[in-house]
């Protein structure tokens, strides 16, 4: 009786954490789409990163002629990477989740 309690109290707990684990897979997902489109709509939008990544990297130190088309060029390398991540992290959640939706599922039967 408290085995079967317990063991449906652990199967609750593993089922809500897979469904915040695919929100939060969905809401990573959601933002690296939302955020290229910006770029995509905007692609000057990435000066202000650009000049972000420019003045905090101090690559115009490494640089002779440091110029913004530069700081723009790296900056669109870096932000594609770290949309690239974002998106992996998004999937990695949402597989995750559903592991542990399917796990429950498998011990109910």
């Amino acid at each position: 009786m408290t085995s079967t309690l317990s063991h449906n109290i652990l199967g609750n707990i593993a089922s809500a954490l897979g469904f915040v684990l695919i929100a939060f897979g969905i809401w990573a997902l959601g933002g690296a789409i939302y955020f290229a489109w910006g770029l995509f709509q905007d692609p000057n939008s990435i000066s202000y990163f650009a000049t972000y990544f420019f003045e905090t990297t101090k690559i115009s130190a490494h640089l002779e002629n440091a110029a913004e088309g530069t700081a723009h060029l790296i900056s669109w390398l870096v932000v594609t990477l770290l949309l690239l991540v974002l998106g992996k992290l998004g999937d990695w959640t949402i597989t995750a989740g559903v592991r542990l939706l399917k796990v429950r599922d498998s011990h109910r039967q």
